[in-house]
């Protein structure tokens, strides 16, 4: 009898950050929180649920903050099978601080994390094979107009080297994407106060030689700012993913 494999995300348990104001999208989405804006007709947030109940997560943490009641109601507390945990700020902790609150839910060897307004999937199972030996490993997305994020360099054995700064000048380039690899001793480091994942832990790791980075060409989309946000809805149809018209809140299959 043949056994299937593992799923890429078996055994893992994934944060995903979704506490932002979502100041940018003020204007266009203002009644829910920046990770529920509907994308045709369907919360965003409700297809990285998908995702990562298709590829196999043993739970997702939402690290939540503003709306964070709203939040809970709208995904429960399991999706496809897929446990999930709610872990809600009192006041603004920053992305150190809110995957710090999570610790108890995170509990796998290494813990995926992500941001809540961003669309990107790398082989999850090549990525976790690159994380091997690195407490921190970051995925990076090759996107034609990286002016706006700031573009990663690296060494050649996959080293993070540095971060260049934001550019007037569109360019490609590539980019961090939100998306990582924690080992539990780099999460264990974490304290539960106001602290910044992108500001003050990464740049000291840097530093330290401690980040890996993982790049892929997988297809990225953020939509943090309105110009994105509208181009959201064609991205998923050109990925084939289309909610059933009858039954948007439902997961798909």
């Amino acid at each position: 009898m043949k056994i299937a494999p593992a799923l890429p995300l078996s055994g893992i348990d994934v944060a995903i950050l979704v506490g932002g104001l979502g100041t940018r999208l003020r204007g266009v989405v203002d009644d829910v929180p920046k990770p529920l804006a509907p994308v045709l007709g369907r919360p965003f947030l409700f297809y990285l649920l998908d995702r990562l109940a298709l590829r196999g997560a043993r739970s997702v943490t939402l690290c939540s903050g503003y709306m964070a009641d709203f939040v809970q109601e709208k995904t429960g507390s399991k999706w496809m099978g897929m446990p999930i945990h709610h872990s809600m700020e009192k006041e603004p902790m920053g992305t150190a601080g809110a995957l710090a609150l999570a610790k108890v839910f995170l509990q796998s060897e290494r813990v995926l994390v992500m941001n809540g307004d961003t669309w990107f999937e790398p082989d999850f199972k090549a990525f976790a094979e690159a994380a091997e030996g690195s407490e921190f490993c970051m995925a990076a997305a090759q996107v034609p107009d990286a002016s706006r994020y700031g573009t990663l360099e690296w060494a050649p054995d996959g080293r993070l080297i540095s971060f260049k700064e934001k550019s007037d000048t569109p360019a490609p380039g590539s980019i961090n994407a939100g998306v990582y690899l924690f080992s539990q001793n780099l999460l264990a480091f974490l304290r539960v106060q106001p602290l910044s994942l992108e500001r003050a832990v990464l740049p000291a790791l840097t530093v330290e030689r401690r980040v890996k980075v993982f790049p892929t060409d997988a297809p990225f989309l953020d939509i943090g700012i309105p110009s994105d946000y509208a181009a959201a809805a064609g991205f998923f149809e050109r990925l084939g993913i289309v909610p059933n018209p009858m039954c948007p809140d439902l997961p798909i299959p």
